[in-house]
């Protein structure tokens, strides 16, 4: 699966970005992966809003901080990974046959899906 074939539209219809099974419906705060609603907190769409708008591209923690919590990211802030971790396992929860997102060491983040050999 290539990411690059990621969907997006704006002006006047709904604003949705589509990568693979993973599509995020912006003005509806609503992520669905292979079809399934995931429940995100807004905090956790922010998150993968800001990941989608850079698909299959390492974004940084300091990165991802600055746009969603705004300003710095205080030293050994954990705030980035927590939300990660999270978004990830709902989103594999919705979709066990996909992975999402990828961690890149002292790097960051990247968001390609990619099938993952799991369970449907």
């Amino acid at each position: 699966m290539q990411v690059d074939d990621a969907v997006t539209t704006a002006g006047g219809a709904d604003r949705l970005i589509v990568l693979g099974p993973l599509e995020l419906r912006l003005d509806d705060r609503e992520a669905l992966a292979a079809g399934v609603r995931a429940s995100l907190t807004v905090r956790e769409f922010q998150v993968l809003e800001s990941l989608a708008e850079r698909p299959d591209r390492v974004i940084s923690r300091e990165l991802i901080y600055a746009r969603v919590w705004g300003g710095s990211m205080p030293h050994r802030d954990r705030a980035v990974d927590v939300h990660v971790r999270r978004l990830r396992a709902k989103l594999e929860q919705a979709a066990p046959s996909w992975k999402f997102i990828h961690t890149h060491f002292g790097i960051g983040y990247r968001l390609a899906p990619e099938e993952s050999g799991g369970v449907a």
